[in-house]
């Protein structure tokens, strides 16, 4: 069952890490194509920083109690994660410039 819980997470991984590549591929071409709009940008942004985030946080669930240890790369990771999420804009900011283009209406002035 072990095995089984592993593999399941492995794969909702792979599947998070497909997805934020698909984005990115589109917001690159969007960008090449002269498209590409700042809440756009948020979107990848804030969806990228959050899914690598879990995913750490899922791998050192599957480590064990070694995904803590400095055997593994893996804190590390984690802890340039948690930066990228405040120097790349902050989630905050991203969440209020998506929200103002889902709702037109600006949470900040």
């Amino acid at each position: 069952a072990g095995f089984q819980l592993t593999q399941a997470k492995l794969a909702d991984m792979t599947v998070e890490l497909g997805k934020g590549m698909l984005l990115a591929i589109h917001l690159g071409r969007l960008k090449d194509e002269g498209k590409l709009d700042h809440r756009q940008v948020s979107l990848g942004k804030l969806n990228s920083t959050r899914e690598a985030i879990k995913i750490a946080r899922e791998c050192r669930t599957i480590l064990g109690a070694a995904g803590i240890t400095l055997e593994y790369p893996l804190m590390r990771h984690a802890n340039n994660l948690e930066s990228v999420l405040t120097y790349e804009g902050t989630s905050e900011v991203h969440q209020l410039i998506i929200g103002q283009a889902v709702t037109g209406e600006s949470a900040y002035r």
